[in-house]
């Protein structure tokens, strides 16, 4: 009996030992097929931008068609067609067969997908050093609770008196550099509640992840859960509207409804349609033919791109046998974004000076005109990544 409980007790410990063993070896597993999904998409993002760099001027409104480069989900190991697929050969099938059989993945599987953060406002340019572009988001924040409001009959009955300029304001007051709060009198006043001496509040500094926003004053769930999916940290300094989504064009001007939404995304996925947006004056129009006021959003001067995407959101989850990994990324693209922030000081600058216009150039004009003539401002060019994109946060679950 002895000898038998003693049998009995090293086989479940040994049995035990086996499934942890086997659990770290499939989360290793995960872990590394998820990593893997983050190195092809860095890879496409690369990519991309050299493709786009080089030729999507040359496309025109067809320069969309370069979008799935990046766009499209990938995933490890690759669906083989079914036979009776058209396009696909015997040989393509074969081919595909062979590759997995030779990878070294065996057993695990991942999924990639990569988001624009363009599509999204950024929070730190509430505290923005070019006015504009703070003032104009600040504003923009205020209208996704106004559209809110608007198109959420719940959050309407909720919330329809409340001061949402103030909650803003203090959003504004949580990162910018100065001590006064927008609401009037200064910033600490709202974190008088905090008790830890060393802890001062607010900071006066970039948000360094949504998840920050639970600690401005007056943020509550309902808020957050609003705010959370719209706002970024990694933003491309202002909005592009070519890859914004749904809710963020909604929240542009009280006038945007649902129907101009719809047509604004069918336009911009169809050369057929004019492709892509070009420019302030070619949206503009646009949305003024579905009933939208834009003088709203042309007073408030809110910067509007147009052209490619820079920074991007990686989402990919590792799986092998009954576990997941999950590892999330962000790029960001320091040398493009920084000339563009350059390109809008030099704007306030310009707006700011007494006549309100640039200065004229004192160099001889390229294309033959008197030396000392103004000349038109150009834009910066763009610069083709040199080598793999700058991964600004990592996060793995």
């Amino acid at each position: 009996m002895l000898l038998t409980f003693i049998a009995v007790e090293v086989s479940f410990d040994t049995g035990v030992d086996y499934v942890v063993a086997s659990q770290q070896v499939n989360r290793l597993k995960a872990y590394y097929a998820a990593k893997s999904g983050v190195e092809i998409s860095l890879i496409r993002i690369m990519l991309y931008k050299q493709v786009m760099i080089s030729v999507g001027d040359s496309l025109g409104p067809n320069k969309s068609m370069l979008d799935p480069i990046w766009s499209f989900p990938f995933m490890w190991p690759p669906i083989v067609p079914p036979s009776d697929s058209k396009g696909v050969t015997e040989v393509d099938k074969d081919m595909l067969k062979s590759a997995v059989a030779d990878s070294l993945m065996q057993n695990v599987s991942y999924e990639a997908t990569i988001t624009p953060e363009g599509n999204k406002i950024d929070l730190n340019d509430l505290g923005s050093p070019v006015k504009s572009l703070k003032t104009a988001m600040i504003q923009q924040v205020l209208n996704i609770f106004k559209s809110e409001i608007q198109h959420n009959e719940e959050f309407q009955k909720k919330y329809a008196g409340y001061n949402f300029e103030e909650l803003v304001n203090n959003i504004a007051d949580y990162v910018d550099e100065d001590k006064e709060s927008l609401n009037g009198g200064d910033e600490s006043g709202q974190y008088r509640d905090i008790d830890e001496k060393d802890v001062v509040m607010p900071p006066n500094r970039s948000f360094r992840t949504v998840d920050e926003l639970h600690q401005v004053a007056k943020m509550t769930d309902d808020f957050y859960n609003i705010l959370a999916p719209r706002v970024t940290v990694f933003g491309t300094k202002g909005i592009n509207i070519n890859y914004a989504d749904p809710p963020l064009l909604m929240a542009l001007d009280p006038t945007m409804t649902e129907e101009a939404v719809q047509k604004i995304i069918e336009r911009r996925s169809d050369p057929k349609m004019g492709g892509p947006f070009k420019d302030d004056k070619d949206f503009f129009g646009f949305v003024r033919g579905f009933g939208v006021n834009t003088q709203a959003i042309e007073k408030s001067k809110i910067p509007l791109l147009y052209d490619m995407e820079f920074n991007f959101r990686i989402v990919a989850k590792g799986r092998a046998s009954n576990v997941k990994r999950t590892i999330t990324a962000v790029t960001f693209d320091f040398p493009n974004l920084s000339t563009r922030l350059a390109e809008l000081l030099d704007k306030q600058d310009q707006d700011q000076s007494p006549s309100g216009t640039p200065q004229p150039n004192p160099t001889p004009n390229p294309a033959g005109g008197a030396a000392g003539a103004p000349t038109e401002p150009q834009k910066p060019k763009l610069q083709a990544p040199k080598g793999r994109p700058t991964v600004v946060y990592w996060e793995e679950n």
